[in-house]
């Protein structure tokens, strides 16, 4: 069976990664079916087993959704998640039954962390409260948000605050001392009126900008070959275990030769990210190089001759967010391809399909992920299961290549 994953991340109040929810779809011939529960466990098991957690989530915890026929099953769910790396997270969907939480008191006993999954009045799941670890609060949903969370002080759980989507909801959350925050509003741009770049962005851009006008590797040279940094990092990259050499490359000449434009343009972008990315959430350059990775490899699955500029919409999607300026303005000093910047600059942002495939797996829009796969064949369920793992591998690797996050 193959799964395909989707990993929304979960923030502290510092905005580091707390933990990854995970959403699960079996792909192929086999349909998810919800009530199926030793489906259900199936796809659990081979995605924390086979798969491994540590490539899925790293260190961090992993919150599993589960809902009332799994929670009630004669599964031992003990025996198919370890409690020190999995949470359980009951969908809004279980009924407060004296049978669901009596099973919810057994979970927490064994030592998992449970959580309630959008919850929009404490009312209406107070036998819960005195047993779960994590409260999700939808604050989409909730007409007075201030008074739900007084209402749930009075006991000892945690408060997340789910779909946060712009940073004004997160800083209000914020002070109304939630502990942890999910939403998409640290891929968001903290746009302030008349801001400018600080002047170590600047030279970032400029040096990014030869790079992606240069139609020679002769003109990157004195580039690399200026900085100290460029040229340590350029060296112990192209010496990795990645490139599999049979002996060490000494000189910047022969690294810049064996790499290509191509190879360069991109590395040197990544490089350009994760300098952007001071003081931003990790987890936003993780984003990107999460999606500039899985772009290419869609590409190159496909046939289509050129893969860069696949790899650097990727990349430069979240670039808005990144320097806190609207998209057309962080754009301005930037040569791109002119599909790649086309792409980025409509309004609303255009995406290419493969664009639309990550976030539809991103989300755990499946039906979305399933009307793609049957408009290109020519990738396979077990190819896409690859592919997405693959990246996700890659942009956590080079997260701590580059000692980030």
């Amino acid at each position: 069976m193959q799964v395909l994953v989707g990993r929304q991340p979960v923030f502290d109040r510092d905005y580091k990664v707390s933990a990854y929810e995970l959403l699960f779809r079996p792909h192929g011939k086999h349909q998810w079916d919800d009530s199926g529960v030793s489906l259900t466990a199936n796809v659990l098991t081979s995605s924390l087993m086979d798969i491994g957690l540590d490539i899925i989530t790293g260190n961090r915890l992993a919150y599993v959704n589960v809902d009332e026929a799994f929670l009630l099953s004669d599964i031992h769910l003990a025996d198919l998640l370890p409690a020190n790396r999995v949470a359980i997270e009951l969908l809004e969907s279980v009924p407060v039954t004296p049978e669901t939480v009596a099973a919810v008191k057994a979970l927490k006993s064994r030592g998992y962390t449970i959580l309630l999954d959008d919850v929009v009045r404490a009312a209406d799941v107070r036998p819960f409260l005195e047993h779960v670890d994590i409260i999700k609060l939808d604050i989409q949903y909730i007409e007075n948000l201030e008074g739900e969370v007084q209402a749930l002080r009075k006991y000892k759980a945690r408060l997340l605050a789910e779909k946060v989507e712009t940073h004004e909801q997160y800083q209000q959350c914020k002070a109304l001392n939630f502990d942890l925050f999910q939403g998409y509003f640290f891929c968001r741009p903290d746009i302030v009126e008349g801001k400018k770049l600080p002047e170590s962005k600047l030279a970032v851009l400029k040096a990014l900008q030869k790079v992606l006008v240069a139609e020679a590797l002769n003109e990157i040279h004195d580039v690399i070959k200026q900085d100290v940094m460029l040229s340590y990092r350029l060296l112990k990259y192209i010496n990795s275990a990645a490139f599999g050499l049979s002996r060490n490359v000494q000189s910047i000449e022969q690294a810049l030769s064996l790499l290509g434009l191509n190879k360069l343009r991109c590395w040197l972008s990544l490089l350009s990210l994760a300098a952007l990315g001071e003081n931003k959430p990790a987890e936003l350059v993780r984003t990107a190089l999460y999606r500039a990775k899985m772009l290419e490899l869609l590409a190159q699955s496909l046939g289509e001759h050129e893969t860069g500029n696949s790899f650097l919409l990727g990349m430069f999607s979240v670039l808005d967010a990144l320097l806190d300026q609207p998209m057309d303005k962080a754009l301005q000093d930037l040569s791109l391809p002119e599909s790649v910047r086309e792409t980025l600059l409509a309004t609303p942002p255009r995406m290419t399909n493969k664009l639309t495939l990550i976030h539809a797996l991103d989300t755990g829009n499946w039906n979305a992920v399933i009307d793609w796969c049957l408009n290109h064949p020519r990738i396979s369920s077990g190819d896409l299961s690859r592919i997405q793992l693959e990246a996700m591998h890659w942009g956590d690797d080079l997260m701590t290549e580059l000692s980030i996050g």
